[in-house]
């Protein structure tokens, strides 16, 4: 039996109002390459070039305030404008959706210039998290794996630095914002570990679809899709037979979303398992699941040879067998 639930756990609004909240939150402030370029007209003083930044920044040409930046950093390396021009750069990376590297900037920003305005009030650890939100897989290409197949390492380390974020910035203008982005996170992640797990049930290796739901279980609760978890979870109990945890899974879910589609297929669940294995009994034997212990390998009998190997050639006896010596200028 294929199971399929549905593919609802990454809602277009809800990435729609996480995309909304970063373009603001980069937008609501006034790396490194090989070197400026000579090409264009540079100003003559830092804070000339600087202003020069910002205006193609807010002219959206990020490949050009780029430019004008570096010259004052590498120019002008201590001129304040110099710690100014880092931050346009790293801003026009993100703009640029190089998001990597603009994380990269950001995250070296943070460890040059710890006593900048923005990065005592959180502002750049909340960009390094948003900027590898921003680099992770989307489903933009239908030739392309979908979002949830494909692998969440850049989410696990978006979640990670939003945590950072959490723990040093407890009071930044930024935290409700940062909670709804770690909210989507979660909601992908929660998506990918739904798809593994139903990878693994429909080639009927459900103890790795248990770890999977049971992990999935507790590290994203609350999130609005803990019915999915439930169902899927009780499901795979039943099929290797873990009856009472079946039931008890199916009657939690029925309990606390009643409401729910697989609230009510929990129902049915519960009743098809009171008809088959009768009413609960804490006492029934469970299931081995144990790992199956690894056999030793036979030890090799010195006096037997294995199919197929020739047995050692006795040494000649006679010269006569020997094959006649190759001159050493004969032809060939």
């Amino acid at each position: 039996m294929l199971l399929r639930l549905s593919r609802s756990l990454s809602p277009l609004a809800s990435a729609q109002g996480v995309s909304v909240a970063l373009l603001c939150a980069w937008m609501s402030l006034a790396g490194c390459s090989d070197g400026p370029s000579l090409s264009l007209n540079y100003a003559s003083t830092a804070k000339d070039n600087y202003e020069l930044a910002k205006t193609e920044f807010r002219d959206d040409d990020f490949e050009e305030a780029i430019r004008y930046a570096e010259f004052v950093r590498v120019r002008f390396p201590f001129s304040r404008y110099a710690v100014e021009a880092e931050l346009v750069i790293a801003r026009s990376r993100f703009g640029n959706r190089e998001y990597l590297s603009a994380q990269d900037s950001f995250r070296q920003f943070a460890r040059l210039h710890p006593t900048h305005e923005h990065v005592k009030n959180g502002w750049i650890a909340y960009m390094v998290a948003a900027s590898a939100y921003m680099a992770a897989p989307e489903t933009t290409n239908i030739l392309l794996p979908k979002h949830y197949q494909r692998d969440q390492s850049v989410l696990e380390e978006a979640l990670a630095a939003l945590q950072i974020f959490f723990d040093r910035y407890p009071t930044s203008p930024r935290v409700k914002e940062a909670k709804a982005l770690r909210d989507n996170i979660q909601r992908r992640l929660l998506e990918h570990e739904l798809y593994v797990a139903e990878y693994y049930l429909n080639r009927n290796l459900a103890e790795s679809a248990i770890g999977r739901l049971e992990a999935a279980s507790r590290r994203y609760p609350g999130l609005g899709f803990d019915a999915n978890v439930m169902f899927l979870l009780g499901v795979t109990y039943l099929r290797v037979e873990e009856v009472e945890l079946a039931r008890d899974t199916f009657a939690e879910l029925q309990m606390r979303h009643p409401e729910h589609s697989y609230g009510a297929q929990a129902k049915v669940y519960l009743q098809h398992i009171y008809d088959r294995y009768g009413p609960a009994d804490p006492s029934r034997k469970r299931p081995d699941r144990s790992l199956p212990t690894p056999r030793r390998p036979t030890e090799p009998n010195p006096n037997e040879l294995p199919r197929g190997a020739q047995s050692k050639p006795q040494a000649r006896t006679s010269a006569v067998d020997d094959p006649a010596p190759v001159a050493m200028n004969a032809p060939r």
